[in-house]
């Protein structure tokens, strides 16, 4: 994606991090500079926030500069220093942050949990299926300091549930009560986790969250890599409705 500013000016770094002060991890410079990249920022953030929305069939934008601001989660953007003859283009951008989540595990077992979450992922359509989305999301790890099996991950389109797979061999999906997907894996020594001795283990809610996981997990393990996750359409987070396909970046 172009903008009329220079963005390799902007983001001098591949993968840039950013907070909520909307000024790139690593930047030095005064008031008035630091003024322009917020307000720069902002606007990157508005846009990719847009288009990642329109891909996966929301409403509403869930990323903008505003929202970042105002939160304590961070993007990290990735750019093509040779776009828009050599000025720069916005490729790709990865939100994350941590959230107070009530999770269940394989035996109904309940959960706090403060995980990390995937908030929003988006590669431009121009820029699909050329690695960038692997790129993003392995730097994103790295500074993070965690794994792939210990991400919730919010509303994930079956697109993403296909890179997950395809990348991380992520594919037992452990049932919840919410819009966030887990996998297998995510208790194992997670160091999230806050509190998992609530009384309520044995609610209706569970049980029937349960009777259904082995039959579902069965389920997206048959088909191709892209089309295994296509039946939890009615299943998990923002699927209730039809949405065109997403743009995530393989």
């Amino acid at each position: 994606m172009e903008f009329p500013f220079n963005v390799n000016n902007i983001l001098s770094q591949k993968i840039s991090k950013v907070g909520n002060s909307l000024i790139p991890e690593g930047y030095y410079g005064d008031r008035r500079s630091a003024w322009d990249y917020a307000s720069k920022i902002s606007d990157i953030l508005d846009a990719m926030g847009k288009s990642s929305a329109v891909a996966q069939g929301l409403k509403n934008a869930i990323t903008s500069g505003e929202r970042l601001r105002n939160s304590e989660h961070t993007v990290y953007l990735l750019i093509d220093p040779e776009g828009k003859s050599g000025q720069g283009s916005v490729v790709g951008l990865l939100k994350v942050g941590r959230k107070k989540l009530y999770v269940f595990d394989a035996s109904g077992a309940h959960h706090e949990m403060q995980p990390l979450c995937v908030l929003d992922f988006y590669v431009h359509e121009s820029k699909q299926r050329m690695g960038c989305g692997k790129a993003l999301y392995e730097h994103m790890l790295r500074e993070e300091k965690t794994s792939p099996q210990y991400l919730a991950i919010d509303r994930p389109s079956e697109k993403f549930l296909g890179f997950l797979y395809k990348h991380y061999g992520l594919e037992n999906i452990l049932p919840q009560a919410n819009n966030f997907v887990v996998f297998e894996g995510f208790f194992i020594e997670n160091p999230d986790e806050v509190n998992n001795s609530h009384p309520f283990l044995n609610s209706r809610l569970l049980n029937t969250l349960n009777e259904g996981s082995q039959s579902k997990s069965s389920a997206v393990r048959t088909g191709k890599t892209e089309e295994r996750y296509n039946g939890l359409q009615q299943l998990y987070g923002r699927y209730a409705a039809h949405r065109p396909p997403s743009t995530i970046g393989k």
